[in-house]
């Protein structure tokens, strides 16, 4: 352990998205701070890789045109946007059923399916369009939306399988867990936060309308560049000491004392740290019940993107495959797919050699490609449940009774600690644009409470 030790007026715990941004608004308003990151790296649950010469995003990359703070920061970095590719037949395979159809247009399930997949989308958005995003405990029905998984309310909602299916798929791979492990509430509150289920999950104007040129982790490790010292990695934090005058934070890489403190983990990663004294009852119930959720990111890279030329965008949504989504991820002329083990999938393969996902991966995408599938130039896969520090992906998730239980919880300070990270944000929940929401959201909390 160094010996490092400090005082300074804030200490940010955790230098992601939310931490790195809350650290930058505070030490623009002249406010003392330094961020500790338990990780070797910057940007939490955003990572950089590498595959076929090329770099990636192992994490997040993807963004919207609502979503204005990681636009606002990729302007103000000088990072640039280029389109998510869409052209082609995009590939569906649900019920049994496989069939392309295009962007935009209707899902291709037989009329009834899809009259009964667009009533069903109907009865979802009138109820999000009822949701506070920030605060939907105080929905007029929000026990009674709490109090059933999004499984058993879709199993009571249509009697259509197909279309069912498609939107397990849809809550496996946006949610990274089963129907059935999340509250209906949750569900409602995040697409109120995003815009809506189909904005969540189209491309085109949606929330994966484009990606940044050289990946989204290089604004996390320009904005950690740009606080210099600030930012200390390799310094997981395991207790933190509040009386009525400041805090101490204790690390792996010393102990700085401060006037307040901003814990941006994850809620389950923030229980794991040690409280003098404990938390409240409610703050550590709702850190028990928010699981992390379950996600495998996997890249292949081809010599081309052989599936261009027979039509296909690369885009395929099945029911029938483990890897149940994929995207054309095309860079520099070479061929190139990223997809996801989501779910209850992620939870069965994550201890799983990589050869033995490599080959499910495969298999897999041989289903709708054909045999030039079996022959990528690259692979790799990032399993997010088993990365120390984070411990699963895109976010963690509510079951049934926990939002209208212990949610104020989550943002709500206790005594000088503060609470960031995308499941506290009121827009783009579960994404980087939601967790530079959050960051700035607490530093002007901070900065109230430090210059009343």
């Amino acid at each position: 352990m160094n010996n490092q030790s400090s005082d300074v007026d804030v200490v940010v715990i955790g230098a992601g998205f939310a931490g790195l941004t809350a650290a930058r608004s505070l030490a623009k308003a002249g406010v003392s701070v330094v961020a500790l990151e338990a990780d070797d790296r910057v940007g939490g649950r955003s990572m950089a890789g590498r595959i076929a010469g090329h770099v990636v995003d192992r994490g997040g990359q993807w963004v919207g045109p609502t979503q204005h703070h990681l636009l606002g920061l990729a302007e103000e970095l000088g990072v640039k946007t280029y389109p998510q590719y869409v052209e082609g037949d995009h590939i569906l395979d649900v019920g049994g059923r496989e069939a392309r159809y295009k962007e935009g247009e209707d899902l291709p399930l037989e009329p009834a399916d899809v009259a009964e997949f667009n009533r069903v989308m109907g009865e979802l958005d009138a109820l999000t369009g009822k949701i506070d995003a920030a605060a939907p405990w105080t929905a007029e029905d929000a026990d009674a939306l709490d109090a059933q998984t999004f499984e058993s309310w879709l199993l009571k909602a249509t009697a259509s399988e197909p279309a069912r299916s498609v939107l397990r798929v849809i809550a496996q791979v946006v949610f990274c867990g089963r129907a059935g492990q999340l509250s209906l509430l949750n569900l409602l509150t995040y697409a109120a936060a995003s815009g809506g289920i189909v904005h969540m999950i189209s491309s085109r104007g949606g929330s994966q309308d484009s990606l940044f040129v050289g990946g989204a982790w290089q604004l996390a490790a320009k904005m950690a560049e740009g606080l210099g010292d600030a930012v200390v990695v390799n310094a997981p934090v395991r207790s933190i000491a509040q009386t009525d005058d400041g805090v101490t934070v204790t690390s792996d890489a010393g102990v700085w004392t401060a006037a307040l403190a901003v814990v941006t983990a994850a809620p389950p990663m923030a229980a794991r740290i040690s409280y003098t004294p404990p938390m409240p009852a409610r703050r550590d119930s709702l850190t028990q019940r928010m699981p992390m959720g379950s996600i495998i990111k996997v890249h292949v890279a081809y010599e081309t993107p052989f599936w261009r030329a027979r039509g296909l965008s690369g885009s395929i949504l099945s029911d029938r495959t483990v890897t149940g989504m994929w995207i054309d991820l095309s860079l520099a002329g070479e061929g190139g797919l990223v997809g996801f083990f989501a779910g209850g999938h992620a939870q069965a393969w994550a201890d799983r050699s990589p050869e033995d996902r490599r080959a499910r991966v495969l298999d897999d995408l041989a289903t709708y490609l054909g045999p030039e599938a079996t022959t990528p130039i690259d692979y790799i896969d990032e399993v997010w449940p088993a990365r120390p520090w984070q411990r699963g992906a895109y976010m963690s998730v509510p079951g049934p009774g926990l939002l209208t239980s212990f949610g104020p919880a989550l943002r709500e300070p206790v005594g000088r600690i503060h609470w960031a990270g995308t499941e506290t944000a009121d827009v783009s929940m579960g994404y980087l644009d939601g967790a530079i929401q959050s960051g700035k959201r607490v530093a002007h909390d901070c900065i109230k409470r430090l210059r009343p």
